[in-house]
């Protein structure tokens, strides 16, 4: 059995303008004008501020014998890491791209798994979230902003019976489960709201969505 549809008052309320939006629109404007990973000190600015921006700071690495002062891990394994990586390659296949789909989904997803397999690499850590929102910042259309209360919101609103068919999406080899299920997940209720209410939400509307009714859903529990 479905779950319920969102209401329409919720709908109109994710795409109105935002405390937020300023500081996110810095970001955005940042990526595209920065958008490659060529030079040191647009790589750090980009990795730097995003990470630092919404607390999946990339220098904490967990359980990584490396101890290096943070300036010293940005300079050195940072830019390396993306200097010799091929993320540009995965951005530039996507750019054509305007909107998510069921065809391109997949290969959104496999841009995420490249790109957190490698900064594994220099932080002994899966920076899932970090990955995801690096990625909505260079191209917000096409990649869902992964939060934990995000994650939680979801299952109020879809159940398994409605995503089923995507499982095979993040069984494959190239994705990372649990970024690919959420991303289905999304992509089921984006697809939902706008069956019901003729609203093609943006990954970054869906996602002030799901937040605002976890923070509803808190202060509730609270009262």
């Amino acid at each position: 059995m479905n779950k319920k549809i969102p209401d329409k008052k919720d709908i109109k309320s994710c795409k109105t303008e935002k405390v937020w939006d300023l500081g996110n629109k810095v970001l955005y404007d940042l990526c595209e004008k920065y958008p490659r990973h060529k030079k040191d000190e647009e790589i750090i600015a980009k990795v730097w501020l995003i990470g630092r921006s919404y607390a999946t700071a990339i220098e904490r690495r967990h359980g990584k014998k490396d101890k290096k002062i943070n300036d010293d891990f940005y300079k050195e394994d940072v830019t390396k890491i993306f200097r010799e990586s091929d993320i540009d390659d995965h951005l530039k296949k996507l750019m054509k791209y305007k909107i998510i789909t069921e065809e391109n989904l997949l290969e959104s997803l496999k841009a995420h798994y490249y790109l957190m397999e490698k900064i594994r690499k220099i932080t002994d850590d899966k920076k899932r979230s970090f990955c995801s929102k690096y990625l909505h910042f260079h191209l917000p259309d096409l990649f869902f902003i992964f939060d934990s209360r995000a994650v939680g919101t979801l299952g109020k609103f879809i159940n398994k019976s409605e995503y089923k068919k995507y499982t095979k999406i993040w069984k494959k080899k190239e994705v990372d489960e649990e970024y690919a299920k959420f991303s289905c997940k999304c992509f089921t209720l984006k697809n939902k709201i706008k069956h019901e209410y003729g609203d093609d939400l943006k990954p970054r509307e869906l996602d002030n969505f799901l937040v605002e009714k976890a923070d509803e859903i808190n202060r509730q529990k609270k009262n």
